[in-house]
Order: C-alpha cells, then structure tokens, then sequence
C-alpha cells in the first residue's frame, strides 16, 4: 500500500517474488494522502486521511467503504487538517491526530462513534499502539519526549513519557513482540527503549542525519531507519546495534521522505524512495539482500 502526493494510492499485491500491478485510487483525498493504516481484524480494509477533514475506511478494491467527518470538541478551529490515522492492534479503535495536536480516538465496534479526545502542547510527529490490545499508545513530540497515555472505555490517561532525546522525536515503532520500543530523533539518534522498564538500553548514532521513519521486523530482531537528506536506508540488528545492510538508491527525495515497513509475517520489506519508487527487499537465508 502507498499514498502519494497526487492525492491517489495505490495497493499493490506481493507475491514470492515481485509485486502484481496495483489498484490505483484516485482523488482519495482533497489534498495529498498524509498516511494509511490497514485493519488488523480485516485483512482488506484499511483507512487513510489526507490534510482535511475527513477519515475514510477503504476495501482494497478500491471502494469507499465509510467516510468520518472529524468534529473537534477542544480546541477548535475552522478547519481540521489530519495527518496521522492508526488502528489499535485488536482492530477495536482507530486513533486519528490533526495538525493542532490533538488526538482523536473512534471505536471500529460502535459504528466508528468517537469516544475519546485530547490536545497535546506539543506537535506531534507519529503515534503508535502497543501490542497490548489497545490498552497503550506513545506519541513522537517535537520537545524529543514521547509520552505514554493509557486507554480506559476511551479516556485516554498519562502514565509515563520517555525523555532523553535533546531534538525533536520524529519518528517511532513498537516491536511485535512488545519488548521494545524504538524512537527516532531530528539529532539523528535512534533509541532502543525497554517496555518493561520503560529505561533506554541502547542507542545508534550511525548517521548524523534526522530520522524519517523507523520500523521493526516481525520478530524484533531487526529495525530499520530512513533518513531526510542524503543517506540511504540503513538496516541495524537490535540486540548488538550493528548495520547489517544499507539498501542502495533508497534517499529521500524532495517531494517526500522515504519510508520503510516491514511484512507482518516475513522477514521482508518495502520501501519508497526519491520519485515514488517502490521497491521490496527479501531475506535470503545467510543475510538481508
């Protein structure tokens, strides 16, 4: 699945060995698709927002299956403006954050009814469910902390915040497993966060470039980084922080930075580049290649 500046997306089909020309959306949204989120209960559904309004529920055949008119109830303003959409690992509420930094939260059960919303103070760069149900999620803020907010019948209650980067955190993922959790930085520093501690283990500090996205592999086992300027992705193995594989022709380009997911259930990813390319890359049983 990617989304373009265009105001389209595209699914795409992977097979062993190379994926089957997509379905293109066009016009998804009014303005470029900022970012897409499949459903985990339903494995052709996914939802997207774009820089307005509205939240849309997709089948991948390209219809629309449901659209969501966001209304704030704090901190109005004329206009909402979204940007980040994210199912909960059971697929039981669907978080939604607009460029006031305010976080939405919609149960998927109750026809999509909103059920819970907060401001934060802080811009916020990404968000991201723990794999408990959806009892957890963290969000990346520009001050470099990422607080943890627990989820109750959708009120949404501070538990704890990671601190540490001095820049903005601008990125971040939670491991499968739920063992760690890794955290990007405009420093270009990428931080390795224990989930039953909530205390920093390790640090790579590789490349001096901000951090685009960073993603981790099905079984935790490795975590991948992309980068804003003129570096290519760069694959690190968690546990000794080692590179183990720089993917070639992968910089960001200068409409878009490049981004990186893992497949749930191989040891593979995708990836987009500088011109909308994308691309997989498999693992080969001595080494990623």
């Amino acid at each position: 699945m990617t989304s373009r500046t265009d105001k389209s997306m595209r699914v795409w089909k992977s097979t062993a060995d190379r994926l089957i020309d997509p379905i293109v959306i066009e016009d998804a949204h009014s303005r470029s698709v900022e970012r897409v989120s499949w459903d985990p209960q339903r494995e052709f559904t996914f939802a997207s927002v774009g820089r307005d309004e509205n939240i849309k529920i997709w089948k991948t055949t390209g219809t629309l299956e449901r659209l969501i008119k966001v209304e704030k109830e704090l901190g109005q303003s004329d206009a909402t403006s979204l940007k980040i959409i994210s199912y909960s690992n059971d697929g039981e509420l669907i978080a939604a954050v607009d460029r006031d930094s305010t976080v939405l939260l919609y149960s998927v059960e109750k026809d999509y009814q909103k059920v819970g919303e907060i401001k934060l103070n802080e811009h916020v760069y990404d968000l991201k469910w723990f794999n408990f149900a959806h009892g957890y999620f963290a969000c990346a803020l520009h001050d470099g902390t990422t607080p943890i907010y627990k989820v109750d019948d959708g009120e949404m209650t501070l538990k704890t915040t990671l601190r540490g980067h001095r820049s903005s955190a601008t990125t971040l993922a939670i491991d499968p497993r739920g063992t760690y959790a890794a955290i990007g930085s405009n420093e270009g520093v990428l931080s390795i966060w224990n989930t039953a501690s909530m205390l920093n283990t390790k640090v790579i500090t590789e490349i001096d470039e901000s951090i685009a996205s960073v993603d981790c592999s099905r079984d935790g086992t490795y975590v991948a980084a992309t980068y804003d300027r003129g570096s290519n992705i760069r694959v690190f193995d968690v546990e000794s922080t080692e590179q183990v594989y720089e993917v070639p022709n992968s910089v960001s380009g200068q409409l878009t930075f490049a981004t990186i997911a893992w497949f749930p259930n191989k040891t593979a990813f995708a990836f987009s580049s500088d011109h909308g390319t994308t691309l997989t890359l498999m693992k080969k049983p001595d080494r990623i290649s």
